[in-house]
């Protein structure tokens, strides 16, 4: 069902394995205690043949023999991906790049913005995946034979769901938009941008929520056209704020904060509302 990875010897026979892979599946069980303190517990890789299951606590230091993740040839297949960053990061001290995830990919499809992996495969799949072993813990060793399955589960199906969601994407020419959103979210995690700045109000209430309203239409009919989960393309806060920012700050300054497909998709008719 899966090979265990314990031995950096190992790692590095592994490593070699996967440069040569287009694409692989990705996931993390790890650790948190607070903002910055994290440390990596296990990593689950998947390259459509096999899954590793590679103990990150028995090899604390991966050298140059986790290449694999930084690779600009290897896409990485996540789901839900920026806690996945932040782990993979703490272990090996270098940010991966190449990443497909599958969650914002759901969301570009019309679908849940904020679906789990084993609702996802549920959906796609009409696989039941257990979540038991979801808060135990990963440091402790030995690991678990039931943790070790549902490591091993985790990353099982993100090869098929991957490739119908490129698929689906490719043909209504939404692959640049997603990894677009994957960039930004790159950048706010690493970078700590804030998303939002404090906005005062500028205009009279009503008046403002006239604006509002009438950009909410326009939101819900974009996202109906292009067939995009209405929070992923813009959230009713996210709405407040673009606003808020064109009124104070213009909207060029204001589409620089958002990615390019979303400006292509409203800049026009923002310029409409506020004529």
């Amino acid at each position: 069902m899966f090979t265990f990875i314990d031995t950096i010897e190992d790692l590095g026979f592994l490593n070699r394995e996967l440069l040569q892979k287009s694409y692989i599946g990705i996931d993390t069980e790890f650790r948190r205690t607070s903002k910055h303190n994290m440390k990596l517990a296990l990593l689950q890789v998947n390259d459509g043949h096999e899954i590793y299951l590679i103990d990150t606590v028995l090899i604390s230091n991966p050298k140059e023999h986790a290449s694999f993740l930084h690779s600009k040839d290897v896409k990485k297949i996540l789901h839900s991906c920026k806690e996945d960053l932040e782990a993979i990061y703490s272990w090996t001290q270098n940010r991966m790049i190449n990443i497909f995830d599958t969650q914002i990919a759901n969301a570009f499809l019309n679908g849940d913005y904020s679906i789990s992996y084993q609702s996802l495969v549920e959906k796609k799949l009409e696989i039941l995946l257990e979540k038991k072993e979801t808060r135990s813990n990963w440091l402790r060793r030995p690991l678990s034979d039931a943790q070790l399955k549902y490591a091993a589960l985790d990353v099982e199906y993100l090869i098929p769901i991957y490739e119908d969601q490129n698929e689906e994407l490719s043909r209504s020419h939404k692959l640049d938009w997603l990894y677009q959103d994957i960039d930004q979210l790159k950048r706010t995690t690493f970078e700590e941008i804030s998303t939002y700045k404090q906005l005062d109000r500028v205009l009279p209430r009503a008046q403002e929520n006239q604006i509002l309203d009438s950009f909410n239409k326009v939101v819900v009919e974009i996202s109906s056209t292009y067939e995009i989960n209405q929070t992923l393309l813009f959230s009713k806060k996210s709405q407040k704020h673009f606003i808020r920012q064109v009124l104070v700050e213009g909207i060029h300054e204001a589409c620089r904060e958002i990615t390019n497909w979303r400006e292509y998709l409203v800049k026009k008719r923002i310029l409409e509302i506020l004529k």
